[in-house]
């Protein structure tokens, strides 16, 4: 799925999970500990179909490599942690996640974000994440912005911190995207990536 300005945006894909890491935060922020600690990767299919459902897009549609391969069963099966027994003899899932793991991991979080943004310009009725500002694009539109993509992709409302990180990192953006419902499109899109390639969205 190509978008038109994607690649005009990808050399900020590489400042946005940064920009947007969480810091330290104070106790009375602190989140309880987890009763049960234990956290695995998800491999690349339980991780597409999670997106599937979040940004309601068909499974065999949300990422195919070259519009043809999908990402998840083909194109990056075995470093996202599958198994192909068939045709490259790997009967079971790496011990260790490769060099090229994080690339490939990024890459289909930026597809799927380009993916959704691209049908939410399509159709603005049927708008999950881009929403194109009335005027000009505020602290009011970044927030909403903010709660519908940890809505949809961590599931859980964004503190403060996470609010005020996330409208300083769109407000830098814009300098490059512009204003325009295309640079809010794209706005939104590096915002979803963001978030998309997280240590949280990884990880369940």
């Amino acid at each position: 799925m190509r978008m038109p300005g994607l690649f005009a945006v990808l050399t900020l894909t590489l400042v946005a999970a940064a920009a947007l890491a969480p810091a330290v935060v104070s106790a009375q922020e602190a989140a309880p500990a987890s009763t049960d600690p234990r956290i695995k990767f998800k491999d690349g299919e339980r991780y597409l179909r999670d997106l599937s459902e979040t940004f309601e897009i068909p499974r065999d549609e949300i990422c195919l490599e070259l519009s043809r391969y999908d990402c998840s069963k083909k194109s990056f099966r075995i470093v996202l942690g599958g198994v192909d027994p068939y045709d490259a003899r790997v009967m079971q899932p790496l011990d260790q996640a490769t060099l090229a793991s994080p690339i490939a991991f990024d890459r289909v979080a930026l597809q799927v974000c380009a993916n959704r943004v691209a049908k939410d310009r399509a159709d603005p009725a049927k708008a999950l994440l881009f929403k194109p500002a009335s005027g000009r694009p505020d602290r009011a539109w970044r927030d909403a912005l903010t709660d519908r993509l940890y809505d949809r992709i961590l599931r859980r409302d964004a503190s403060v911190a996470e609010r005020d990180r996330m409208a300083a990192f769109l407000e830098g953006v814009e300098g490059r995207t512009g204003r325009s419902a295309r640079g809010q499109s794209e706005q939104t899109l590096l915002a979803c990536f963001a978030l998309a390639s997280s240590a949280e969205a990884a990880f369940y």
